[in-house]
């Protein structure tokens, strides 16, 4: 394997084990509309913090975000990837328990 596919792989590698460390802490909620709000402020405090960090670099993260969330939502859509069933779990919960709730 050539030097610039192992780095390549071990940056992979490094965003897969960020992803899962925040997964796990957007799902260890409970599965409640307030903590759907909760997981969205924190997402979007968070991706904002990202691209300020990043406009500092001169990077345009824009274009980049936008193209990277468009493959993996292609990738769940085709089955690609089974982490959307963890996240379908707490949708699916969260509106059973509004529902009862009424």
């Amino acid at each position: 394997m050539k030097r610039n596919d192992r780095r390549t792989m071990r940056h992979i590698a490094e965003g897969d084990r960020i992803y899962k460390e925040m997964k796990q802490a957007m799902l260890s909620v409970r599965p409640t509309i307030g903590c759907a709000v909760a997981m969205n402020y924190a997402l979007s405090k968070l991706i904002a913090n990202y691209k300020l960090a990043m406009l500092k670099l001169d990077i345009d993260i824009d274009t980049f975000m936008r193209d990277m969330v468009k493959f993996w939502e292609q990738q769940l859509e085709r089955g690609d990837d089974d982490d959307q069933l963890d996240f379908d779990a707490f949708a699916y919960t969260v509106e059973r328990l509004t529902e009862t709730q009424g």
